[in-house]
């Protein structure tokens, strides 16, 4: 491992410090020349930055190319990058002219001149306009893309896609490439539900006890891009290993103000919000406030049956529990938020913004139990019960960012990062029982108070000057094969090289857990206790990425995390503890790139997983009075080493991406059913010896005229071992998979429409499986006139009015099932308007906080 380390340390360096050792050599060779008379001529650079007339929008992949003005020869050619910033270098002094052509847009020339004195030339605000005849002959709109490849990631562009008929970010995620997300809003990548969410590039105490809850929150109208990085770099935190979802809302700069208010009112699911933006030179402030909840609720049925024996070989030893009865769940949550920026001068800004949200989530159980006891017929019983089960959250967070840019180079950038954020969670379950006529009553209590703060320095360092030099197709030749295409933007164009930089950073994060909870019988205290909890985690990581010939990319590094964590009882209940661990963790990941949005790439990283707060809450939280889950506090950190293969391929009417991986992981923490006591079932997390997983995943779109069309699969196995638990050889490999496909139509200029479908096999864990889901929804949407409003409808599931769910557990000395049926059809209709004008900018940098360390909550919302 430290020769692997090693090298993966000095790699890029030797090759970045040979790519030095060549470019030296010529400047020798030049210098040779330039002494015997053969090289006389005094060269330049000529540079610019192109932006739209209109809106004095940057225009990225726009054609420039330099002719000699006297010969009318093409001297050289490039695009644009994301800044609509081009360069040519070492050009002999002389007359030019620039040629500027953009689909769309009028072709641009400006004729310069360069002499000995003045051998470099720059224009930083080219201004080219919209080609209205251009326009209407060949019928294009201005379109970005949708999809796009980085060395470490996908990038889905949400904000260029349908659709109105979308609520939340649960909606959009079931959009994005590779992932796949089911009833409850629990999201899963590679079947792995241990995703790292970030927002605006920063983890979120919001995500750390409950996922669902925390996409539910950020509206769907608000998500500029996602962001899914399968390959994760030593800059990010060493949690997830499955990968890091990072949703980039759209916060900008504004000058101006607007208010917009948007509502969507269904059978199942109400939401409103409204969102003010205000903005004034250096000073800008957005205020957002919003309600959401299931309305009227949905009321469902269930069945459960277990056996359990003391002795598999005996079938009058097996004791049998069958549970039927009704379920009625709902919930009602709110969020806000306050977001300022202040420019302090152009390389001087401040972001910083608090947000508060909360929920409540009501479950009501009405079940008739019969349990049969094999060897003492007096220990059967017929039950009656009512469990009520309501969890209330609160979360607050206040981050404040600094970030540096420095004069000499617009890329060397230095931020520093303040976090502090806290959660506030109360759970009770009261249950109602009545056992041959005996009434009893128990209720169990338990509130969580988890207050996080973190600090963080980044700082990035540009290696040489990040080139972009391509050879151009004769502009004519490229503006008729646009037409054909009807406006593509990136054909014909060879990929455009990546930057070299190192980048290195610290981070401590202080997390303390209060957890209080007690169990009650009739009004009598049965015990109480409270448990407190503290992780300290200290990291510092060093990354680099170099571009390299023939259009090879190089990001590689490592990571070092140490993890200190204490735990006590008040009413030592258990042995209180403290210990810590360490981790290097290195990340290499090599790519070609054969155009801006084709490539190939090859990754190998280390991660961890940390267990959640629920997970060691050693709490008995009750599904009903014979289910019950004990966390665990000795949980252990997973560690996961993970290759894959990539390939991408995201044109401008066609888009394909695939992935093959492997996936190793040790101490994997999973739900384990313990043992059966007295007819209840004992759950608890355990960490399994270990687990494999090989897969592979596809997406590919197509995009024409007025229909686009999409569709995905992933397809994995999952084996696992642990000879602790009595599972000596590893499990038949069992095979895993999910797909979805959908398509959305032009009807006209105002009208638009949208057909989603979705299904993934049951999961997999080393006891059994969990229910598969699928999905269907259709949506319409008519926008206004005046582009400032629309109005949606949306129905989800309308040829199916419920849906089942079935989980299938089993062990040496258990077998277990459970299906519960659920109403899914509903409809909804949405309105959203928006008053007052904005000119928007580029945000400065947003804040770099990444607390993606820990396991996320799951939830269980239907």
């Amino acid at each position: 491992m430290k020769k692997l380390l090693l090298l993966l340390f000095t790699l890029p360096i030797f090759l970045f410090s040979q790519q030095k050792s060549n470019e030296k050599s010529n400047k020798n060779v030049a210098n040779i020349f330039e002494g015997a008379n053969f090289y006389k001529q005094v060269k330049g650079q000529i540079s610019g930055r192109i932006k739209s007339k209109k809106d004095n929008r940057d225009i990225e992949y726009a054609t420039v190319s330099l002719k000699n003005l006297k010969t009318n020869k093409l001297v050289e050619g490039t695009i644009t990058n994301n800044k609509g910033k081009f360069l040519f270098e070492n050009i002999v002094i002389g007359h030019y002219k620039i040629i500027i052509s953009f689909i769309g847009y009028k072709n641009r020339i400006l004729e310069i001149k360069t002499t000995e004195s003045k051998p470099n030339f720059t224009d930083n605000n080219i201004l080219i306009s919209i080609d209205s005849e251009l326009l209407s002959e060949v019928t294009i709109e201005e379109k970005k893309a949708i999809y796009e490849s980085r060395i470490d990631k996908i990038i889905y562009n949400a904000e260029n896609d349908l659709n109105e008929s979308e609520n939340d970010a649960t909606d959009v995620l079931r959009k994005a490439p590779l992932l796949s997300v089911d009833l409850d809003g629990n999201v899963s990548l590679r079947g792995s539900k241990n995703i790292k969410f970030l927002v605006n590039g920063k983890a979120s105490s919001f995500f750390s006890s409950d996922v669902s809850t925390a996409l539910q929150m950020i509206p769907a109208d608000q998500i500029k891009t996602i962001e899914v990085i399968t390959s994760p770099g030593s800059k990010y935190d060493g949690d997830g290993d499955a990968g890091i979802v990072n949703i980039i809302t759209k916060r900008k700069i504004i000058d101006g103000y607007n208010a917009t208010i948007n509502t969507a009112t269904g059978t199942k699911v109400t939401r409103s919000s409204l969102n003010l933006n205000l903005g004034k030179g250096k000073f800008g402030l957005s205020v957002r406030a919003g309600m959401y909840g299931s309305w009227p609720g949905r009321i469902g049925t269930n069945s459960y049956e277990r056996l359990d024996w003391q002795n598999y070989q005996l079938y009058s030893d097996t004791n049998i529990l069958k549970q039927e009865g009704k379920t009625e769940n709902f919930y009602q949550g709110y969020r806000g938020s306050i977001n300022t920026f202040y420019n302090v001068n152009r390389n001087n800004s401040f972001n910083s913004s608090f947000v508060f949200g909360g929920r409540t989530k009501p479950n009501k159980n009405t079940n008739t139990a019969k349990y049969t006891n094999a060897a003492d017929s007096t220990l059967s019983y017929t039950s009656n019960y009512i469990s009520d089960k309501t969890d209330r959250t609160l979360n607050m967070e206040w981050t404040t960012d600094y970030t540096k840019k420095f004069v000499d180079n617009e890329e060397r950038e230095l931020t520093l990062a303040f976090q502090i954020g806290g959660d506030i969670n109360d759970g009770n379950t009261d249950i109602e029982e009545t056992i041959n006529n005996t009434l009893t009553n128990t209720l169990n209590q338990n509130d969580e108070k988890v207050l996080e703060e973190t600090f963080q320095i980044d700082y990035v360092h540009p290696l040489g000057k990040s080139k972009k030099k391509n050879t151009m197709v004769n502009e004519k030749f490229e503006m008729k094969k646009e037409k054909r295409r009807g406006g593509g933007r990136w054909g014909g164009r060879k990929a455009s090289s990546n930057s070299n930089k190192i980048e290195i950073g610290a981070k401590i994060i202080n997390r303390d857990r209060e957890i209080v909870y007690s169990n009650q019988e009739s009004g009598f205290y049965l015990n109480s206790e409270e448990f407190n909890y503290n992780q300290l985690v200290k990291s510092s990581y060093l990354s680099t990425e170099f571009s390299l010939a023939n259009n090879l990319g190089l990001k590689t590094g490592f990571r070092y995390e140490n993890t200190k964590i204490s735990g006590d009882w008040q009413n030592n209940s258990n042995t209180s503890f403290e210990r810590s661990y360490d981790n290097w963790l290195p990340n290499f990941v090599l790519s070609k790139s054969f155009s801006p949005m084709r490539s190939i790439k090859f990754s190998y990283n280390q991660r961890i997983r940390r267990p959640s707060v629920r997970q060691i809450n050693t709490n008995t939280n009750a599904t009903d009075s014979r289910n019950y889950t004990i966390g665990n506090p000795n949980l252990k950190p997973t560690k996961t080493e993970q290759y894959e293969l990539g390939i991408n391929s995201f044109g401008r009417m066609l888009q394909a991406s695939i992935q093959l991986y492997y996936k190793h992981s040790n101490d994997v923490i999973e739900n384990f059913l313990d043992t059966v006591q007295s007819g209840s079932s004992i759950s608890t997390y355990k960490n399994i010896g270990e687990t494999r997983q090989i897969g592979g995943s596809f997406f590919g779109s197509i995009n024409l005229r007025k229909l686009s069309l999409r569709a995905s699969f992933d397809i994995y196995n999952y084996s696992g071992r642990d000879i602790k638990l009595g599972y000596n050889e590893w499990t038949s490999a069992v095979l895993l998979y999910s797909y979805s496909a959908s398509g959305s139509y032009n009807i006209s200029k105002n009208w638009k429409a949208e057909a989603f479908g979705f299904f993934r096999s049951p999961s997999q864990t080393i006891q059994g499986t969990s229910t598969s889901f699928s999905m269907m929804s259709f949506g319409v949407k008519k926008s206004f006139k005046n582009k400032r409003g629309s109005i949606g409808l949306r129905i989800i599931e309308p040829f199916q009015k419920n849906k089942e769910f079935i989980t299938d557990l089993e062990g040496e000395f258990f077998s277990q099932s459970s299906i519960t049926s659920t109403p899914f059809r509903s409809f909804a209709i949405s309105f959203k308007y928006t008053i007052g004008k904005l000119n928007f900018k580029d945000a400065k940098k947003k804040t770099n906080i990444n607390n993606n360390d820990i396991e996320e909550g799951g939830n269980q919302d239907y």
